[in-house]
C-alpha cells in the first residue's frame, strides 16, 4: 500500500504506539507499506513557501524510515529547460539538500516526472550528487505527455525505485487522458519484460486519479498486470 502522508496519514497525528499498531494491522491483512507519497502544491523551484515544502518532505522521509518504508514519491514540478536559469539551479540545490537528508535517515525521494523528457530527467539526476535520488516511473503520465515508458526505463533503469500501474492515451487533439489499465497506450507486456531485464526489485503501485470507480479500477488493474506477467 501507498499512503499520502500529507493528507491521509500524517506523522504528527500518529504516536509510536499508533505506528506499531498500524504496521501490525497491515500484517494481519497480509499487506505491506510499499511507499509513501508527499504531494506538494508548488514546484520545488518556486521560492514561495519553499522552506515549508522542504521541511515537509524531510519529515516524510524521516517518517518513512520509522515505518520501514524506503521510498517517498513526490512531484518537483516541471524541470526548467535551461540549466543556467535560477529556477533550475534552485531545484538542484533543493534536491541535493533532500538527497543529503536521505543519506542521514535511510529513505529516498523518488520524483514523479511532469511532462519532462528523458534528457531533462537524465540531466537533473547528473546534477544531484550529494546523495540518492530516485525516479517514480509513471507510464500513464509519460504517454499522456508524448513520452515512452519503455524508453524512459531503458535509459534511467538504475534510478527507478517505484512504478505506477496507471494507463493513459493521447486523443485526436493530442490531449492526455487517463483510462483504466489495459485500455490505454502503455505496452504493459513490453514494460514488464524491461523491468525484469533491468532487475527491478521495487513495488508496482496501482493508482487512479480520475474515473467514477477508482477503487474498482485499481483492483482490476492489479488483476490485469498479474495476467500479463503470467503470459495470459
Amino acid at each position: 500500500m501507498q499512503f499520502d502522508v500529507r493528507n491521509e496519514l500524517k506523522p504528527a497525528e500518529l504516536s509510536d504506539t499508533g505506528r506499531r499498531h498500524l504496521i501490525r494491522q497491515l500484517g494481519e491483512q497480509r499487506l505491506e507499506l510499499a511507499s509513501f507519497e508527499y504531494p506538494t502544491r508548488r514546484a520545488l523551484h518556486d521560492a514561495e513557501s519553499l522552506d515549508a515544502r522542504i521541511a515537509g518532505l524531510k519529515g516524510a522521509l524521516e517518517f518513512a524510515y520509522s515505518m520501514g518504508v524506503k521510498v517517498v514519491v513526490g512531484r518537483v514540478g516541471r524541470i526548467p529547460d535551461d540549466p543556467e536559469l535560477p529556477k533550475y539551479k534552485l531545484l538542484c540545490e533543493v534536491l541535493n539538500d533532500l538527497a543529503r537528508h536521505s543519506n542521514r535517515v535511510g529513505a529516498t525521494l523518488a520524483i514523479t516526472p511532469s511532462s519532462d523528457s528523458v534528457e531533462s530527467l537524465q540531466g537533473l539526476f547528473e546534477r544531484v550528487t550529494d546523495g540518492p535520488l530516485g525516479l517514480n516511473l509513471d507510464p500513464a503520465g509519460l504517454i499522456m505527455s508524448g513520452g515512452n515508458p519503455v524508453e524512459t526505463y531503458r535509459v534511467l533503469y538504475d534510478r527507478v525505485l517505484s512504478v505506477q500501474i496507471r494507463d493513459g492515451l493521447r486523443d485526436v487533439d493530442g490531449q492526455g487522458l487517463e483510462v483504466p489499465v489495459g485500455r490505454g497506450e502503455v505496452v504493459w507486456d513490453e514494460l514488464l519484460a524491461m523491468l525484469e531485464e533491468g532487475s527491478f526489485r521495487g513495488w508496482l503501485v496501482a493508482t487512479r486519479s480520475s474515473g467514477d470507480d477508482r477503487q474498482g479500477d485499481m483492483a482490476r488493474a492489479i488483476r490485469y498486470i498479474r495476467a500479463v506477467a503470467a503470459g495470459e
